[in-house]
């Protein structure tokens, strides 16, 4: 087997556990009557839990209003306004069928290469936390590399703080770069469909938004506005709960967690937490997060004497 091929998460959960029947808050319920503890949270997108907030009755008002076509509405000012609530620095914001059309757009947006690629917050790397030398000076610092189109997730503000101490400061400077432009990682866990980026400036340059249904986009506005409202509600005390668990396998950033599992063995440690009951982030790349329900009892199965590093 490849240790670095692609996670197939939809095939390694029916293989175990069949179908996904249901699911709430953060936790999947199976065919065969397992529930999986969700840390994956479909890449972040789950982040408020996968039936909170007033999101799915924005989808359903809109559609009960037979609002479905590609004309013109109120709907979109609707997106526009929630997001720039949340960040109020970001003159324009646009809409995109998928991540790929809106990491275009960025990359065109600051004249960069069209294969440019997407990259997270230097802040979660997984070498941003180790001992390599002087500021910028070790040869080895990954903080040398990060350059790409950045990815928005919330609370990593948050995480700056609480982990600066503990963090090579060539990650630090990159972390306050200012962005000019973003992909958010949308708070709606809708598989697919919209992706939201923003810009610092208007310009004629930047590319129009693609024709999105209207219920998506106000499902969309709707759970930004739901975030806006959690950032204020939700702190380090929500997520350092479980560390006493958590910390053999990631270091946890905010609610974000990166492996301290080598790359080679990621894919044994992801079989393994399944085989637990735990769905974790399919991809080394990308976090798992911790959910703010949960209980501790479940993490338990993640014992140091049991993993594998």
């Amino acid at each position: 087997m490849d240790l670095h091929e692609k996670i197939d998460i939809k095939d390694e959960i029916r293989k175990r556990y069949g179908t996904v029947r249901r699911v709430y808050d953060y936790h999947l319920y199976t065919a065969k009557g397992v529930r999986l503890l969700d840390l994956c949270q479909e890449g972040g997108s789950a982040i408020l839990g996968w039936r909170s907030g007033r999101a799915k009755l924005a989808f359903k008002n809109i559609l009960d209003r037979g609002i479905t076509g590609t004309f013109p509405t109120e709907i979109e000012d609707e997106l526009v306004r929630s997001v720039q609530e949340l960040l109020p620095h970001y003159r324009t914001v646009r809409w995109y069928a998928n991540r790929d059309r809106a990491r275009m757009a960025c990359a065109h947006y600051l004249g960069l290469w069209s294969e440019i690629p997407l990259i997270e917050s230097p802040l979660l790397h997984p070498e941003a936390s180790l001992d390599i030398g002087p500021p910028g000076d070790s040869p080895h610092s990954a903080s040398k590399t990060l350059h790409g189109v950045p990815i928005w997730r919330p609370w990593l503000d948050e995480a700056y703080y609480t982990m600066s101490d503990r963090v090579d400061s060539a990650f630090l400077r990159e972390v306050n770069d200012a962005l000019d432009t973003m992909v958010l990682v949308s708070p709606l866990p809708f598989a697919g469909g919209c992706t939201v980026a923003v810009f610092a400036e208007e310009r004629d340059s930047i590319l129009p938004s693609d024709s999105i249904a209207p219920a998506l986009l106000g499902a969309t506005a709707r759970a930004f506005a739901d975030l806006a409202q959690a950032l204020s509600e939700r702190t380090e005390s929500d997520w350092s709960r479980f560390d006493s668990y958590t910390q053999p396998f990631w270091d946890r950033r905010g609610p974000y967690l990166v492996p301290k599992i080598r790359k080679s063995k990621y894919r044994e440690f992801f079989e393994s937490c399944l085989d637990k009951g735990i769905l974790v982030s399919p991809d080394y790349e990308t976090p798992s997060i911790v959910p703010v329900i949960a209980d501790p009892g479940e993490f338990k199965r993640l014992s140091p004497s049991k993993g594998k590093k």
